[in-house]
This record gives structure tokens, sequence and C-alpha cells, in this order.
């Protein structure tokens, strides 16, 4: 009867009163046993007119005896607190009531009102919702989930009594709010997979957040899952937790166009300052920090409207050669945390340039060189032939110059094809010994050519006749950053820029293959044709000048144009230069692993995670394993692929640097920078309004509620909504019954 009994408040009395039911019908046949049989001739008669009724009186017999075991049934239902729910008309469903609370623990709950944060409201809520009595004495149970990790309940489906609030309690107060953004679906989600498995109970939600319009306004999949919920017949209660929105003005955007400079060139970073609020922001500051010390140069942002972004560079010289954390903080608003963002810079002696160039002279390869002065750009130039793709070591170098290459030999290709798409860049620069056929053929084979055109026949401008001058095409630049100088309005570099010998290649034809659609041409001649284009290869960029890059071809290189020459070429070494290996920046909330070859690293890796200002007892070093990675075999060449293996971080949950050191077999230490900044989806705190969220759609069974107003867990109210309908239901059995018993009864008929 165990499965019975959990529809009462006090199941105690469920198997006494089933006992009583059964006494209306020992009655009954007691009563038939009171009387002897005794049959005579004179009976005979009358009975014979009596079968004609007795169908009739077994049935009205039936009746009774039924209307007075209900009545029997009532009254106990009503000692015993029958918990059902009447207005789903689920008759098997269970008395108890089934809370799932969702603590909304996302970077925006780190907000500060009054000087507390939001989050430790939202703690003390809960507390007050956990440990408030409503009086009755319904079974409640409860699970309790945080909204970025639903999948790890602090409680699972516990009954709420004193033992659960003792053990509960001190678990929430070291609780602590994260530092990753998070959309309220995957908590709704988790709460209804948890009720749904749960068909005998009363469900109920409770979202314990700070009710920011970002979350709950304008987001179709939020409501799709408060309606879900609505289809298990759950009730959902949002507990806001803040009362009015706070301004924040946050740090959105902090980069540079290179993570790898030299020592003594200046680096720029590149900063934007966005406005969350509805009035101008004027005279904030912000300060540069470089290994933890701050730089006396204040970072000054201009007055921001309300929604708008301001953005701004500043520049930082380094006078030693290591990884440098870079950190930029914004004066003190409601929310601390999006006030900064964290860097790393790779700073080298200098920074290497491969020049490659089959010409005998090599004099456009001179003109390069003479750009990158190492004292003033901190780039040291090699001069080579196309020998030297074969035995240097690629990866060592910023990116790669191809000048007058006439062809290469199948592995140097190949080389320079896994460099680029390791993500390093490569500019091409075909002179007039160039093999077109190995150019159009070779170079663009396969899925990842490493030429972007088919060259076609040298084009040159008429020479001059007598005292007529030539006519020169100048190059019309696209919007692009190698082109900063001559994007400038009224700019005169452009009009400097004379070419008088190029290399054909037609783009406009639709019939014309010739190139791929993600071919980016970034210069036309005047008469339409491309001289300058781009592509890419995996991680990597590859330039392509279809002409020379020294003065036989255009004046480029020479004055009056020399100085956009300069400055193009030293953009074109920050666009295409080989992102560090050892610098990566994330945001808090990526997921962090590593993953390599088995034998070419240890197995085991080290991590040291930033240090969290005033707070000592946090361990900052953990030692990780690697597991074995699972790789199906190759389908194609039916090779197995090489075993590998992987480990994660899950300690980088927290802005900062970190530092993550691997042992190669062979070779030094290898150490990785992770600069983690929190992201900027939670920096708008505006507030939403209940209407606004209610008019999105069928959202009846939704609430919101404020912290204060919020009181305890309550059962389900279906026992009280019974009382009275088995109050009402025993009333009618009752008339009833004595209905029947009078029509039953014999009268005798009154004398006149």
């Amino acid at each position: 009867m165990s499965w019975l009994t959990q529809y009462f408040l006090n199941p105690g009395f469920v198997l006494p009163g089933a006992a009583l039911a059964s006494l209306p019908i020992i009655i009954h046949l007691l009563s038939r046993l009171r009387y002897k049989k005794l049959r005579f001739a004179a009976m005979e008669f009358l009975l014979q007119s009596d079968e004609l009724n007795r169908r009739r009186l077994i049935i009205e017999q039936l009746l009774l005896l039924f209307l007075r075991v209900l009545a029997v049934l009532l009254i106990m239902f009503l000692i015993a607190r029958l918990m059902l729910d009447p207005s789903r008309m689920m008759l098997l469903r269970g008395a108890a009531t089934h809370h799932v609370l969702v603590l909304d623990d996302s970077l925006s709950m780190r907000a500060r009102v009054d000087e507390e944060m939001v989050f430790d409201q939202a703690i003390a809520t809960l507390e007050k919702m956990l440990s408030q009595d409503d009086g009755s004495t319904a079974s409640m149970r409860v699970t309790v989930l945080t909204m970025t990790q639903p999948d790890r309940p602090l409680v699972t489906d516990r009954e709420l009594n004193a033992a659960l609030l003792q053990d509960l309690v001190p678990r929430l107060r070291n609780v602590t709010c994260s530092f990753t953004g998070v959309s309220p679906v995957p908590g709704l989600t988790a709460a209804e997979n948890i009720l749904a498995a749960d068909a005998g109970a009363a469900r109920h939600v409770h979202v314990i957040t700070d009710f920011r319009k970002s979350d709950w306004v304008n987001r179709p999949e939020v409501v799709a899952a408060l309606k879900s919920l609505d289809a298990i017949k759950a009730e959902v209660s949002l507990v806001q937790v803040t009362r009015d929105s706070v301004a924040n003005v946050v740090l959105s955007q902090m980069t540079s166009e290179t993570l790898a400079v030299a020592v003594g060139v200046p680096w720029r970073l590149n900063l934007t300052f966005h406005n969350y609020s509805d009035q101008k922001s004027s005279g904030l500051r912000a300060t540069a920090y470089v290994d933890g010390a701050a730089l006396p140069a204040k970072v000054l942002i201009p007055d921001i409207e309300p929604g708008e972004d301001a953005v701004l560079s500043h520049d930082i010289v380094f006078e030693s050669a290591a990884h440098h954390e870079i950190e930029v903080r914004l004066e003190d608003d409601a929310l601390l945390e999006d006030n900064r963002r964290f860097i790393v810079a790779d700073v080298t002696a200098s920074r290497a340039l491969l020049i490659v160039d089959d010409d005998g002279r090599q004099d456009d390869a001179g003109f390069v060189a003479a750009v990158f002065d190492p004292q003033l750009s901190g780039v040291a130039t090699q001069v080579r032939t196309s020998d030297v793709l074969t035995t240097a070591r690629l990866d060592d170098y910023d990116c790669i110059y191809l000048l007058n290459v006439r062809e290469l030999p199948a592995d140097a290709t190949l080389l320079l094809t896994n460099y680029v798409r390791g993500g390093g860049g490569i500019a091409w620069f075909p002179g007039d010994q160039a093999t077109t056929t190995w150019y159009n053929t070779t170079l663009r084979d396969g899925d990842e050519p490493l030429f972007p055109v088919s060259l076609g026949t040298l084009q040159e401008v008429e020479k001059s006749a007598g005292d007529q001058e030539s006519v020169f095409q100048h190059p019309v630049f696209e919007q692009h950053p190698i082109f900063a100088i001559y994007n400038i309005p009224d700019s005169p570099f452009a009009d400097l820029v004379q070419v008088s010998k190029w290399y054909q290649a037609t783009l406009d034809d639709a019939s014309d293959d010739s190139t791929r659609p993600d071919v980016k041409v970034l210069a036309r001649l005047q008469n339409g044709q491309p001289v300058i284009l781009e592509h890419a290869i995996g991680e990597g960029r590859v330039l392509t000048f279809l002409t020379s890059a020294g003065r036989r071809w255009s004046n480029w290189p020479i004055s009056p144009a020399a100085p956009g020459f300069v400055v193009m070429n030293l953009l074109m070494h920050q666009y295409l230069q080989k992102p560090s290996d050892a610098v990566q920046l994330r945001e808090v909330g990526e997921p962090v692993q590593f993953e390599w070859t088995a034998g070419e690293y240890s197995n085991t890796i080290d991590v040291f995670l930033p240090e969290i200002e005033g707070d000592d007892s946090v361990d900052t070093f953990f030692r990780l394993q690697a597991a074995p990675v699972e790789v199906a075999a190759e389908e194609a060449s039916g090779k197995q692929l090489d075993d590998r293996l992987a480990v994660s971080v899950p300690q980088a949950d927290r802005p900062g640097v970190y530092r993550i050191k691997r042992y190669p077999a062979e070779g030094e230490t290898e150490e990785t920078w992770l600069a983690l900044s929190v992201p900027t989806a939670e920096s708008d705190l505006t507030l939403a309004d209940a209407s606004e969220v209610q008019q999105q759609g069928d959202l009846g069974h939704v609430r919101i509620v404020s912290a204060e107003t919020a009181g305890g867990l309550s059962a389900s109210d279906a026992g009280r909504e019974m009382r009275w309908v088995l109050i009402g239901l025993l009333i009618a059995v009752l008339i009833g019954e004595q209905l029947l018993s009078l029509r039953m009864s014999f009268h005798a008929e009154a004398k006149s």
C-alpha cells in the first residue's frame, strides 16, 4: 500500500479507513442473516408477484450499499487529507511537491549594488526560500542547480527538512559566482528534464536571477524553454534579486595587430570602451599595467554617448625580451570584472623576416630589406635564394617574401604550404623569369593552392615616343590594413605610384576559372586589371603582387612613392606575421585543451594559475595528466592515424594570465601563455520589465516576484482544493443515501 499512501498528508489513516469501508458491507450481510426462511402455500402467490420487482430491488440495495461505503471512504479521505490536482484531472499525480531552484551565477551577478554583490543577495534569497515554513505538513522535495553548471546539481531530489538545511546552507555560502556568461536556457532545460522524470509530484521551478533584459527579452530560445516547462505542467517563478538598472562602462575589447614584437619597438594596443547606460560617460581614465606594475601614462578616454563605443590606441615599449603580461584596468563601477582585460606580448630581441630572391643581383630584395631597419622596426631580414626553403626552419620567420622565383621543387612547395596552413604569411612578387606554366599548374593544384590566379601574359605601358611622356598605370587601393597610408582621406601617395609592367590575370569573365571564390582583389590598376590579391590557406594568409617589389616594373620603392612603400611593407609584416605559438588570447568559459601526438611530449603538463588579490589560500599550481584520444582509421588510405594525447584545463575559470608547461621528448621545456578575459555579453545590466517578458508568448504559468516578496517554498495547494470537493461530495452522498433509504423503507398508509 506504500504506493497509495504517498497521495495523503496523513497516510496513517488510510489503512484503518479502508478497513472501515467494509463495515457497511458486513452490516448488510448480517442483516440478511437475521431472518429464517419459512415457505408456506399462502406465500407462493405473493412470491410470484414479487419476482417481477426483484431486479429493481437488488439494484437499489446495491446502490444504497455503495453510497454508504463511499461515505465512509470520503470521511477517511478528509481525515487523511487526500492530495490530488482536480484542476488538471491528474488522478495519479503525487501529493509531494518537487521544487527545482536554479541559481543564476553568471558574471553579471557579480555587479555591486549598495556595496553588496548581487550574487550574495541571491544566496540570501535562496536560503530564505528554503528555510521559511509555510505551515504545511506536505512532503516537499528540492533540487538546487547553478545556471553555469546545471549538470552538476548542488542538491538532487532531497526532502526538505532540517537535516537538509543543516547540510545545504554551509555549502551555499561556499558557492562562488562564476566569471562566465550563460543563457538561462541550459538551466531551464535541466529543470525540465528533472521534473519530467518525476511524474508523481507537483512541479515548481524557481530561478533566482538579476533578471537582465538581455537574458529574458527578445530571446526566442528562452521563451521556448519556458513553454516547455508549461507542457509538463510546471509552475515557474522568476525571483528578481535586483530592483534598479545600473550604469556600466566596459572595456569591451583589447587587441593588437601582433602579439610578437621586438625590444624597443612601440607596440600598439587597440582599446574599445562601451557605455551601457542612458547617460553620457565623461572623464574616465584607465591604467595600463605591465607585469603588475602600473605605467605612469594614463589612458584618457573621450566622452562616450549612451550605447556608443570609444576606440583609441595606446603604445607600449618593452625594455626586455620575455613574455610580458599586460593588463588595462578601467576605473571602478558597478561591475568591476569587465573593467579589466588581459593580453600577453611575446617580446624578443628582434623579429626575423625571410626574403627569397632568385634574381642574380637581388636588387628587388635590397629595396625590401632597406625598409626594415633593425634599430627602428626591430625586424632582422635575411636575403637568400630559394634553396633556403628546404634547409631552414620556416617557423622561425614571421613571414616570407618570394621575389623573382622561377619555380620550386616539390618538397619546397609542400613546406611552404604547411607553413601558411599553420599561420604563416607569404607575399608573392613573380618576376619576368617566372615559369608561368609552373605557377598555373603546380602552385594552383589541389584544394589549397599557393597561388591565387592563373598568370597571363606580361603587360606593359606604351613607351614614350619623342617628347611624349609614358602613360603609367596607378593602382586603386581597397580599404585594407596594409593600405592605411593610401586610405587616408585626400592622401597623395596613391597617385605617386606608377606601374609600368604587370602580369595579366582576368577576373571579370564569369566563364574564367582562373580564380577561386575566396580570392579578394585588394588593388586594381586604372584599366581595371587586378594587381594585388589575397587569399587564405588554413590559418595563414597569402598576398600576391602581380608587379615587382623593386623599381624595374614600378617606381614604388623610390622617391616620391617611397614613403608609401615603406609604410605598406611595415604593415604587411604585421599583417602576415605568424602568430606566436607561445601566446594565446581567450575568454573565460572557452574550453582550454591541448592535444599532441603520443611521444612528442610527456603525458603530464604543469599549470600555473593567476593569483587572486588578497587571497593566498587558493592553489595556483596544478599538474594534470593527459589521456589517450580515440582516433578513427583514415577511410581513404586505410592507415591508422598516430596515437594522440589530450588534456583539458578545467581550472581556467577566472580572468588572468595562465602558464602551461609541456615537456618535449627532446629539447627544452615549452611554455604557452594564455590571457583570459571575461566575456562582455554580461556587461549590459539593464533590467527587464515583467510585462515585456509576459507579452512574449503564452506564459501564464510564469510569474515574476521580487526577492523581498518571495516567501518560502510551499506545498501544492491541491490538498486544500480537494478538501472542499470532498466535503461537497460527502454531503451529496449522505443526502442521496437518505433519499434512497426513504424510498426503500416501508411506510404504513395513514388512516383517514
